[in-house]
């Protein structure tokens, strides 16, 4: 800051811009500097100027139209989240960061995605509420007293909706608007988030629209909780912090979650408008400036491309929905996966099949090994467009009165299953069967191939009431709710036990996916399918149940793992493959029991036996050594 502020602005080329200095925390202006004519042309103008960051806040203006800077470090005027913007064009200012941190001795973790367990939430949503056991809810500093439990629970990769400033508040559709008049466009109006409305703008739309007389300000305005959409993308969330310095508070988080061997990844939702410039420059500076180790971006197909272009990527993540065939075989030329598609595949898939679907089977052994060399694979049951982990089990249908639109908004294909009653229920019977098929579902998640992604609070039985797209809630319905981690203790001491055992055993999580064959010539394939039969799986179309063993040699381990997957309402019988000489099975893991994972010296020894019973809906472990 010695050699003064560089300032840059795009202009028309009609007016020449001017700078406008406000008195810090004010609307004053108490200068304003119009930049030099000379320079890189009538469209970028660009001037140097020395003045006290700590003093000022600043906005550009042209003509008669004033304006926030797209590039702004950092966004004053938000710092309470949910405030109805003013209508004043000085609402907004840009302002300065901190300009020294100290990072310390601070490193990129540098996880390869097959070691990775992922663990996606909202800053502000994960410690909001009065249970949450933190002193600074609902913010970044709340996050980073979470540390502790997250690195007990066993993630190493943290993915966080969006942190950059974004504007929570929007304009509600006027409740005149006239019905749709196709079912294309019906189906548009149900998912389509009302956009995100600039301060200065608010006034004008609202003159637009039919309002009665006396319309409250919550029924005028709406809340966009999740941050999708059009932003400052250079500034972190000011209202996310417990101070006056989000940068540095994001800084304090990014290096306390390095020195746990946690990686930090960041959300960005792109416009389709957004150029491609300011989108590489945008992802660059975060990872300089903040040190994230990756990024899940939301954008046209055509960025994806030019993003896994950028020298960036070779030392960080890259998360799309689909990357493009013709960059998928980039990972291997730099000699580490890069890359990871995240979509719905995994997850419909196995819902279907976990609440007893037919015609499932095939789909689920293929998603089960699924991690391909050239594209890593996110894997998710649950995200934060859908129902929660305990809503899956408790919800058959969309329960979205609350976000007043008549239950329009939001999916109506949850492939989900109530377990014989639609919401809470007081029933033991039906609890335990809830228990045990949200057991099951952590097992195919975090014991399939690809990176598994866990949902903040899935864990302990977190709710939302069964509300499916809860976007528009600044409230207790989409706040993770604590208060259940002691009920259910034995739902979250599972997942521990289920992550340690994928990190403990490679042949879960291999760097390359497994082969059905037997390349090394050891006796067996490095994954085979059974089913009644050994060495056969059953994919016929009414099948709910398959053998997978997988064999230690081709993760650098000895004996074997296999994995008796039973979606069947009714006991079924597996047969087990013949161990070599001296080999024995032992039960290690059993979703039926309440001590799912029993201690070594109370494990089961099944012995030498051909085949063995699963009960219904259970997903057992055997180990043969």
């Amino acid at each position: 800051m010695r050699d003064g502020i560089h300032f840059g602005c795009f202009g028309s080329g009609k007016e020449t811009p001017v700078l406008l200095l406000y008195k810090k925390g004010t609307q004053e202006i108490v200068a304003e500097l119009p930049f030099p004519e000379t320079g890189a042309g009538d469209l970028y103008y660009a001037m140097k100027v020395k003045l006290p960051t700590e003093a000022y806040e600043y906005n550009f203006r042209e003509g008669d139209r004033i304006f926030t800077d797209p590039y702004a470090r950092k966004i004053c005027g938000r710092e309470t989240f949910g405030t109805v913007p003013a209508d004043c064009a000085h609402a907004l200012r840009g302002g300065f960061m901190v300009p020294k941190y100290s990072w310390e001795n601070d490193r990129l973790p540098a996880i390869p995605f097959e070691d990775a367990v992922m663990y996606h939430l909202h800053v502000r949503g994960f410690t909001m509420q009065k249970n949450s056991g933190v002193r600074k809810k609902g913010t970044y500093s709340g996050l980073k007293e979470k540390i502790p439990y997250l690195k007990k629970l066993g993630v190493n990769q943290l993915k966080l909706m969006p942190v950059y400033e974004f504007a929570e508040v929007s304009l509600r559709v006027s409740r005149h608007q006239e019905p749709p008049q196709t079912q294309q466009e019906a189906a548009k109006r149900a998912f389509e988030l009302p956009e995100p409305m600039t301060d200065s703008a608010v006034n004008r739309q609202n003159q637009s629209l039919h309002w009665t007389e006396g319309t409250s300000v919550s029924e005028k305005y709406r809340t966009n909780f999740w941050g999708y959409g059009v932003g400052y993308y250079f500034a972190p969330k000011h209202s996310y912090a417990a101070g006056e310095h989000p940068d540095t508070e994001l800084k304090d988080l990014v290096k306390a979650l390095h020195a746990n061997d946690i990686e930090l990844l960041l959300e960005f939702c792109f416009t389709e408008d957004t150029d491609i410039s300011m989108i590489t420059e945008c992802l660059s500076y975060w990872a300089c400036e903040y040190h994230i180790d990756g990024f899940s971006v939301i954008a046209r197909e055509s960025v994806t491309a030019e993003l896994a272009r950028l020298p960036l990527f070779r030392t960080r993540k890259l998360i799309c929905g689909w990357h493009p065939e013709y960059i998928k075989g980039w990972n291997e030329r730099i000699g580490h996966r890069f890359l990871a598609e995240s979509n719905d595949g995994f997850m419909n898939d196995c819902r279907r099949l976990l609440k007893g679907d037919e015609s499932c089977l095939e789909a689920f052994s293929c998603q089960l090994r699924s991690h391909p060399e050239g594209c890593a694979k996110v894997n998710y049951l649950t995200n934060h467009d859908g129902f929660t982990l305990m809503d899956l089990v408790s919800y058959e249908h969309k329960h979205n009165l609350a976000n007043g639109e008549n239950d329009r908004d939001g999916t109506d294909y949850n492939y989900s299953w109530n377990c014989g009653c639609e919401g809470p229920s007081a029933k033991k019977a039906i609890a335990a069967l809830r228990m045990r098929q949200r057991k099951n579902a952590y097992a195919m998640l975090l014991f399939s191939q690809g990176v598994p992604m866990l949902l903040a609070g899935d864990e302990f039985g977190n709710s939302q009431e069964g509300n499916n797209n809860p976007y528009c809630h600044d409230s207790e319905l989409s706040w993770v709710d604590w208060s259940t981690c002691r009920r259910q203790k034995e739902l979250t001491e599972f997942v521990e036990k289920a992550i340690a055992y994928r990190k403990a055993h490679r042949v879960l999580h291999q760097a390359r996916e497994p082969k059905l064959t037997d390349h090394l010539s050891s006796g067996y394939p490095a994954l085979s399918f059974h089913s009644e039969r050994a060495w056969y799986g059953d994919f016929c179309r009414s099948g709910r149940h398959l053998g997978c063993m997988y064999s230690g040699r081709y993760a650098g381990e000895d004996g074997f793992v296999y994995i008796a997957w039973n979606f069947h309402w009714n006991p079924k019988e597996f047969a087990l493959p013949s161990l070599p000489k001296g080999q024995t099975w032992r039960k290690v893991m059993d979703t039926s029991l309440k001590e799912s994972f029993p201690e070594e010296d109370a494990q089961e020894k099944i012995g030498e036996v051909k085949a063995f019973t699963v009960p219904g809906r259970t997903i057992i472990i055997l180990e043969g050594k």
